[in-house]
């Protein structure tokens, strides 16, 4: 099966747009690098907010880069920031300052990530906000919150995870060896996506009141919000968890087993009598007798080394999705251990959904990205565009919204202010 994108961004964005989505209406000013502040916007982006998002000339964030050249060819940026608009505005400058206050004024929503303290040099902690502008709702995006002892730490997603517990996990028992750094940053998305969250609430609660609200999102309570069972395993049972690698306490088999070719593997996890019996009886007709090891359920658990060898005689003979479509037809739970090139070229789920959308960006050129996860019937969310080029709108958002002049303009520029 071969990648056929749901649609081309450019071709459709004016049939996209067409749609009245649930948050038209909306402005969003983002003050943000990274990915978990990004993530709010683009989410709000994407189901109708105008996000603009104020950016410098003088550095590129984490995900534009450092190298001017590149600025507008990152992947990691174009997906985080498609449909946004970019206004490069100086923050070192008095000027600078005052033009965010006044984009403020006249938005719904600032989302800021950086440090702790940053948002209060320059005048727009919530107390200044809320003399700003009353309605306007702030969510700070921080690794460990506003408050505590760690509040100003500096952080990103790999270090919040080793604070959480989850890289202690994500190991096998008893190994010498440390996990390595997850190259998937969770809680920068997990964070992102409950901040969204919190934004719609907010604005919900303002419908009511008329005032505005300040979100206090930490990554760090977010991410750890996944481990609830390890905290009841250690307050209940007075047990410190420790890495199971890919064991269950309660299947077997279970795990990951290596099928045929390079670097190919299969999830199979077998619960009940009925799976078992389903699972033995087709790996029997394949020549493959089980022994009284694990005639029962207790008898799999204690024999898993020997079980597992025997399982893997079975699937490193046959193809991962030979493995997964026969076992899954035995009702036994099984799912290939897909790669990138099998989401795009045989996973029929996404083929099925849409969900690998093509944006053909000015200067990179086609790329593929995610579709939006969250389909509503009546209002649905869409990719609105594509990732703004370094200052794209900085004009049109400085005549249009701040009403600037020409000449206005033309000496904010000499002055670097619009930089």
């Amino acid at each position: 099966m071969s990648f056929v994108p749901s649609f081309v961004v450019n071709k459709h964005l004016e049939e996209a747009l067409m749609h009245k989505l649930p948050l038209d209406g909306i402005r969003v000013i983002e003050l943000t690098t990274g990915a978990a502040g990004p993530t709010v916007g683009r989410m709000l982006c994407e189901f109708g907010a105008e996000v603009i998002r104020c950016e410098t000339r003088l550095r590129g964030d984490g995900h534009r880069g450092e190298d001017p050249k590149l600025w507008n060819k990152k992947p990691d940026f174009m997906k985080l920031q498609r449909g946004k608009k970019s206004f490069t505005v100086n923050m070192q400058t008095d000027k600078g300052r005052e033009l965010v206050t006044q984009l403020i004024k006249r938005s719904d929503v600032l989302i800021e990530n950086f440090g702790l303290g940053i948002l209060e040099k320059w005048g727009l902690a919530y107390p200044q906000l809320q003399e700003i502008n009353p309605a306007c709702i702030l969510i700070r995006v921080k690794g460990m919150g506003c408050t505590g002892p760690h509040a100003t730490d500096l952080s990103y997603g790999p270090n919040v995870i080793n604070n959480m517990g989850a890289t202690y996990l994500w190991n096998y028992p008893d190994t010498d060896t440390p996990t390595a750094e997850a190259r998937t940053q969770h809680p920068d998305f997990m964070g992102g996506i409950a901040g969204a969250f919190g934004v719609v609430c907010a604005l919900l609660q303002r419908t009511q009141t008329g005032r505005g609200d300040m979100i206090d999102n930490a990554q760090l309570e977010i991410g750890a919000s996944l481990l609830g069972p390890k905290y009841m395993e250690y307050s209940v049972n007075k047990h410190d968890p420790e890495p199971l690698g890919n064991l269950s306490l309660v299947a077997a088999p279970y795990g990951a087993y290596r099928c045929q070719g390079n670097d190919r593997w299969c999830a199979i996890s077998v619960r009940t009598e009925e799976e078992w019996k389903s699972f033995a009886a087709l790996l029997a007709r394949s020549g493959m007798e089980s022994n009284d090891n694990f005639a029962t359920h207790l008898g799999r658990i204690r024999n898993r080394k020997e079980l597992n060898e025997w399982v893997t005689r079975w699937t490193k003979e046959r193809d991962a999705y030979e493995v997964m479509e026969t076992l899954q037809a035995a009702g036994v739970r099984a799912a290939v251990v897909q790669d990138v090139e099998d989401q795009f070229k045989r996973d029929k789920q996404y083929a099925a959904t849409g969900f690998l959308v093509e944006l053909n960006e000015p200067e990179a050129g086609p790329i593929a990205t995610e579709n939006v996860p969250v389909r509503m019937s009546e209002t649905p969310g869409e990719v609105r565009g594509l990732a703004p080029l370094m200052g794209e709108h900085t004009y049109e958002i400085a005549r249009t919204l701040l009403g600037l002049s020409d000449s206005e303009i033309k000496q904010l520029d000499e002055e670097k202010v619009l930089y």
